[in-house]
């Protein structure tokens, strides 16, 4: 291992958030697997033998106490709070008392409409704080169904009515959504319960690394438990006079019809035993158990022919409870049966068996909920993509109208200005323009229940290309060592069948992603009204920003002559998500600057998070220590160091002022990376800046005569060979830079020692040199007017910031400007995974909100800052009023998109 350097800064201790842990803990009983595997029904404050409680805490202990740094004094009592309230009592204490006393410890018991409780030990923002962690333990929509208030609240107002009403008086704009994370968890819940009853998922659907259920391979199978358990115990609140088990034995399997076969029986019996035991080995076969709940919803299977049309049919038709009870309106089948549940529990205590089966539905509905609701405290785009990919077909019945779902999320059920969703590209032009036809289909429904002559909300697509590393360690969760296997290692072992060359595979792909959108592009130039922008997202750590660059280049020039023409909408927009992730600081700024100077290019564009321009150089480094990194990385971030520092091929508003001294050491450091991981092809500093700026230039004008969009590894070795005939520019050394980009492409030796990992020491004058660079970037960002798109509960939960008070936003663009600081950088808000981050729109303006006033400064500054935010946001949408009006337009882009498809006339008329 090479080390550099030595004497790092002391390095502070992380704090885990006391909300974090107290939700954590008081959670347990219902969030946990070893809760679904005692299957208690109270908790016993004497903690008895006979009773699991004692066994329940054993866990928790095991998990929590070693890594948070508590006390076992502490953590017992943050327990009792949670477990048993506030008082001491020595009697076991009810599941649904347990859970009432939670949810009433953080929200007020209002009918309708809630509030935060502020008690007199917390101050409103700290009571808002342990609110908001214990969304991210439980569902908000189980807390509020508990509360014991007719009508139960549907949301919590927080306490910035104000605000939110200003923003939607002047408008404002979701710039940062994706559609297939654009809701919340009851619309997924539901929409799980239909999909589990047809073909389309599989058993295995939900195998992911870290989910609950033996890494998920089991989840499906428990969730069609809690489906059919959630249908026996509503028939049985419907019309059951007796025990639970009296009414199945005598009355629920004894219908006058064909449903109970001897098979579905057994099925049935097997259920719930395995729900009473909760353990794997009790489960039912998937297909039986599949087969039996299609028999008792089968409503489910017709949603395929039949798609939903809003968003009210999401409930009424994908829920069995409320088909079976003709309900409407938002989770009206979850609501009722927690509330008649709640009532029969009362009615019946000694019903131990209905208690046990409802309090096992409830749990496996709460694992499932931190399944796709991204877990705190482990940072990083590897972890978020964990949960993002357990999304997977359980959406299916959602797909047709993920547009109407996205904008009332977004607004939370209020009219939003414009809307852009993000998604990814299909891989031929007929394939995406069926799909933007499908959004139309969609986005019409909004307009008409939207549309007024004085508003009429904007639509816009941003399509982005996809970062990962390999095709294998995503899955399994096991990546080899060294990135060996991945798309980054020029000679693959076990995948012989895929091109030679440094991510040749991996662009190969997105090239005919590019050329698919360009060709619709091209052929239907109106899409363009529609389709407003690129993006590159998800694992960035996992493909560098060279790659992308001939791709961005080859589509917007082809949007850029298409906008001239008659009826075409303007050229696309850029923005990019960069330096949310990075094992460096000054890795996340290099990686921003490699966005603007190459991807972006003259465009003012927008970057989405870019913390690592907001975070505190002394604090990050005081947090970490050191870092390990590949020595390949760490070279290319000295080389751009250096070249901010010399100017050299950097654009001058950019230009950093280099701290004494640092000069002299980045060149002796460059220089003993280089010879180590080139050897021989190793040149001088000038010449390896020169190969940092050709890397990403190579395969575009005026290094190459069109953007490269085709090819493999002959294309890539074609490319940098070139370099030494271009005659428009001047390249210093372009036979030795050709050389060192070839080499960089193809040699296996020089990969590996690339991938040698170093420990970085962060020393003062580190510090100082983050600094600089910091300063210059956000100098160079504010002048060109690149908008940040900050998402600030993606931010706290990837960037594992930990408390918004410390938000890199709150440097970015403070509230109130700072003395000697740069200048501020434009600062637009988006929710970026409403589900994932368990948040919206409008929420992510309230934790803003929150964080500033928290962080002392005054409510009219606050206000004013937010309002800026909002107005940045609006100047800075991607999207377009569509002319003459927003239906005739959407109307003219299906009739564009479906004469280039050949879709029939009376196909079009029937669909839409």
């Amino acid at each position: 291992m090479v080390s550099e350097g030595k004497s790092p800064m002391a390095s502070s201790s992380r704090r885990i958030p006391e909300p974090f842990l107290r939700s954590e803990i008081a959670s347990f009983p219902l969030s946990s697997e070893v809760s679904f595997r005692f299957g208690l029904t109270e908790l016993d404050p004497q903690f008895r033998e006979d009773n699991g409680t004692g066994e329940l805490w054993r866990a928790c202990e095991k998990i929590l106490a070693p890594h948070t740094g508590w006390s076992l004094d502490r953590l017992l009592s943050a327990r009792d709070r949670g477990w048993f309230g506030s008082k001491s009592n020595n009697k076991p204490v009810s599941m649904h008392a347990y859970l009432r006393n939670l949810s009433r410890s953080h929200l007020s018991a209002r009918a309708g409409v809630t509030e935060v409780e502020e008690s007199t030990e917390l101050i409103a923002i700290d009571a808002a704080d342990h609110y908001r962690w214990l969304t991210f333990s439980l569902p908000e929509d189980l807390l509020l169904s508990v509360l014991g208030k007719e009508p139960a609240p549907v949301r919590v107002e927080f306490d910035t009515p104000l605000l939110i009403r200003r923003l939607l008086d002047l408008g404002v704009a979701e710039i940062h959504q994706h559609i297939g994370a654009g809701m919340n968890f009851p619309l997924l819940w539901v929409s799980a319960l239909a999909a589990i009853a047809t073909s389309d998922v599989s058993e295995k659907e939900l195998a992911n690394p870290g989910a609950p259920f033996s890494e998920g391979k089991n989840l499906v199978r428990w969730l069609l438990v809690a489906a059919i358990l959630r249908c026996v115990l509503a028939e049985y609140l419907i019309r059951g006079r007796r025990s639970l088990l009296e009414f199945i034995s005598e009355e629920f399997l004894r219908r006058g019809d064909c449903l109970w076969s001897p098979r579905r029986q057994f099925t049935l019996e097997g259920t719930l035993h395995a729900a009473f035991s909760g353990e794997d080995l009790s489960l039912p076969d998937f297909e039986p158990l599949r087969e039996l709940y299609s028999a008792i919803h089968p409503s489910a299977i017709r949603i395929k022919d039949s798609p939903l049309q809003n968003v009210d049919e999401i409930f009424s038709r994908c829920d069995p409870v409320s088909v079976r009870l003709e309900l409407h309106g938002k989770n009206a089948g979850e609501r009722w049966l927690m509330r008649n549940a709640f009532s029969c529990m009362e009615m019946q205590p000694e019903d131990d068996f209905f208690s046990r089966m409802f309090w096992q539905i409830v749990r496996i509905r709460c694992l499932y909920y931190r399944t796709v609701v991204q877990r705190p405290l482990t940072g990083g785009l590897q972890w978020f993509i964990r949960f993002y990919d357990r999304l997977g077909k359980l959406r299916n019945p959602l797909t047709p109208i993920l547009p109407q779902i996205s904008y009332e999320t977004a607004g939370e059920g209020h009219r939003i200005r414009a809307l852009e969703f993000r998604t990814s590209l299909e891989k031929n032009p007929i394939a995406i323009g069926e799909a933007i036809i499908d959004y139309l289909a969609s986005w019409k429904k909004v307009l008409k229940e939207n549309c007024s002559s004085s508003f009429e909300p904007e639509m816009g697509i941003v399509f982005h290309f996809v970062k990962h590393r390999d095709d294998r360690s995503r899955i399994e969760g096991k990546p080899p060592a060294f990135w060996a296997d991945t798309f980054a290692e020029p000679e693959k072992k076990e995948n012989m069948d895929v091109l030679r060359g440094r991510y040749v595979d991996y662009f190969a792909k997105e090239c005919v992603k590019a050329r698919a959108l360009s060709e619709l592009i091209e052929a239907v130039p109106s899409c363009l009204w529609v389709v407003r922008g690129l993006d590159i997202a998800t694992d960035e750590l996992g493909i560098p920003n060279w790659v992308h660059a001939p791709l961005f280049r080859h589509i917007l020039d082809i949007s850029a002559r298409t906008s001239i023409m008659e009826g075409s909408g303007p050229p696309l927009n850029v923005t990019s998500h960069v330096a949310e992730d990075f094992r460096h600081l000054l890795e996340g700024m290099r990686r921003i600057y490699e966005t603007v100077h190459y991807i972006l290019g003259g465009s003012r564009g927008r970057l989405g998070h870019a913390i690592a321009l907001g975070l505190d150089p002394r604090f990050w480094a005081e947090s970490v220590g050191s870092v390990l990194m590949p020595a390949e990385e760490r070279l290319w971030d000295l080389i751009f160091e250096w070249r901010l520092y010399t100017r050299y091929r950097i654009r001058q508003e950019y230009a950093a002022i280099a701290p004494p001294g640092r000069v002299e050491i980045l060149a002796n450091k460059i220089l003993e990376l280089s010879d180590y991981i080139y050897g021989k092809h190793a040149g001088s500093i000038e010449e390896l800046a020169e190969a940092h700026h050709a890397l990403h230039r190579f395969m575009v004008p005026p290094y190459y005569p069109e953007p490269m969009v085709d090819g493999g590894y002959d294309a890539f070795r074609k490319a940098a060979r070139n370099i030494r005939y271009v005659d428009d520019i001047r390249v210093h050394s372009p036979r030795k830079i050709g050389k060192l980009i070839e080499k960089q492409i193809d040699n296996e030796e020089i990969f590996q020692r690339g991938q040698t990992l170093i420990d970085v020491s962060i020393r003062m004058d580190e510090v100082d040199a983050l600094n600089a660079v910091q300063h210059a970037l956000r100098r160079g960002i504010a002048q060109r007017g690149i908008v940040i798109e900050v998402n600030p509960s993606s931010n706290l939960l990837i960037g594992d910031l930990l408390d918004l008070r410390n938000h890199p936003i709150l440097r970015l663009n403070p509230p109130i400007p700072e003395n000697d600081a740069p200048a501020a950088v434009p600062i637009a808000l988006g929710s970026d995974d409403p589900l994932t981050f368990s948040t919206e729109l409008l929420k992510e303006y309230a934790l803003l909100h929150r964080a500033a006033t928290s962080a002392g400064y005054s409510e009219r500054v606050v206000q004013e800052w937010l309002e800026s935010i909002r107005r940045t946001g609006m100047d800075a949408r991607f999207t377009h009023a569509w002319r003459p009006n927003a239906m005739t337009m959407t109307d003219k882009l299906i009739r564009d998109l479906s004469k280039y498809l050949c879709i029939p006339r009376k196909n079009h008329e029937h669909n839409f």
